[in-house]
């Protein structure tokens, strides 16, 4: 039994995705907050510049503590508490994000306790993203989104009424429109944009031609989650009709706003012959109120097992192969490799952990897509399409990556 557990959990020549502290550093990069990693010295340059490629233009006020061993042996968590004050009194930052390295998570440090005293002492919102750099991105990035969304509306209660300026508010109990086209109508379809980072969308113009798409067929973007858009168009999110959700780091936001304001999200991205299916499946989720995951609506009509598979993160790779099969090509299978899946993937796709498990499933496939570094994993003779993900082979394959969208 253990050495079945081992194997589970062991990579020998396949890399794995990018962690999730990483993904707490990009959710949060644009929006004016400070991000405290407690964390020993040396790794800043991982979070920042290697997993990072805004950095040479764009800075961010993300640190590292410097934890060393005799704080974390005898729990000293004044010191983190005072270089946060610090900091905080020289930068002023929006907010303050405090995440972990797995010493403190092991240690089992009180972050909740030490945000409650980071926020008294200077005055500004600090908050607590759980990690301990034993997930991947999309839990991570999340996590950032879902508690900076609670930090933005969960303790203030402002019902979703107080969240908008008055000029844009009067359309608010008008019927939407549908998505046919700008055309004349009452009130366009409000969308917010989850689960926009470079570690998914490394060509980041693809969020501006996805907006453009947006506001081509009937829909006003209110807020982009992750890139564009600062902390005040965040904080008007509720406003929205409906939520897009584009990676599965922007699913635990949209369950979020489900629950809390009721507002439906969609699933996917406008790849192709797949753009029309999703701007539609959007317009209805804002009619209807249901979520809507129309990539494997499209997947499912072609039949459950395929000899054709896409590998990687659920809703990119779920679209590109939605694309294809509505332009006439067989159906394929999503093999999905990322830590966030619930509800992005069919019972009929594969969910392998560990590069057993991933060889195995992608030995079964006669045509696989994914990133070059998973070539090896498949079978012998399998035709293999080349689809870079900046996340998992970080920057061996950077000037391959194509846009997707547009």
């Amino acid at each position: 039994m253990m050495r079945e557990n081992w194997k589970r959990q062991t990579f020998w020549s396949l890399p794995v995705f990018t962690g999730d502290v990483s993904g707490v550093c990009s959710a949060l990069y644009e929006l004016g907050g400070m991000v405290i990693m407690h964390d020993p010295s040396g790794c800043n340059s991982t979070y920042n510049t290697h997993d990072e490629i805004r950095w040479m233009d764009m800075e961010s006020l993300i640190f590292l503590s410097g934890l060393r061993d005799i704080d974390a042996i005898t729990g000293n968590d004044q010191k983190l508490i005072d270089d946060i004050a610090e900091s905080a009194a020289l930068y002023h930052p929006r907010f303050i994000a405090i995440a972990n390295s797995p010493v403190p998570w092991l240690i089992g440090t009180d972050f909740r306790a030490v945000c409650s005293k980071v926020t008294r002492v200077t005055g500004i919102p600090a908050f607590h993203v759980e990690t301990n750099a034993m997930h991947d991105y999309t839990y991570g990035a999340g996590q950032a989104f879902l508690e900076l969304a609670k930090m933005l509306w969960e303790e203030s209660g402002s019902p979703k009424e107080d969240l908008a300026g008055p000029a844009e508010d009067a359309g608010l109990a008008e019927d939407v429109c549908p998505a046919e086209g700008s055309g004349d109508s009452s009130r366009r379809i409000r969308v917010n944009i989850l689960g926009a980072t470079p570690l998914d969308f490394t060509v980041r113009e693809q969020i501006w031609t996805l907006k453009k798409i947006l506001a081509d067929n009937g829909f006003e973007t209110v807020s982009v989650w992750g890139m564009g858009d600062g902390l005040e168009a965040l904080r008007r999110a509720p406003v929205a009709d409906v939520n897009l959700v584009i990676s599965s780091a922007g699913i635990y936001a949209a369950r979020f706003m489900k629950e809390k304001y009721n507002i439906p999200f969609a699933a996917g991205i406008p790849v192709g012959a797949f753009r029309d299916t999703l701007l539609g499946a959007l317009a209805e989720a804002a009619k209807t109120g249901q979520d809507r995951v129309p990539y494997l609506e499209v997947l499912g009509e072609m039949g459950g097992s395929s000899t054709r598979a896409v590998c990687g993160e659920p809703v990119t790779m779920g679209s590109v192969a939605a694309d294809r099969a509505l332009r006439g090509q067989a159906g394929c299978n999503i093999v999905c490799l990322t830590e966030t899946w619930e509800g992005l993937i069919s019972d009929a796709d594969h969910r392998p952990q560990g590069e057993e498990e991933i060889r195995q499933v992608l030995a079964g496939y006669q045509d696989v897509t994914a990133d070059p570094m998973l070539r090896i994993a498949c079978g012998q003779g399998t035709e293999f399409h080349e689809l870079p993900h900046f996340a998992y082979s970080g920057r061996l394959y950077l000037n391959q990556i194509k846009p997707l969208i547009g």
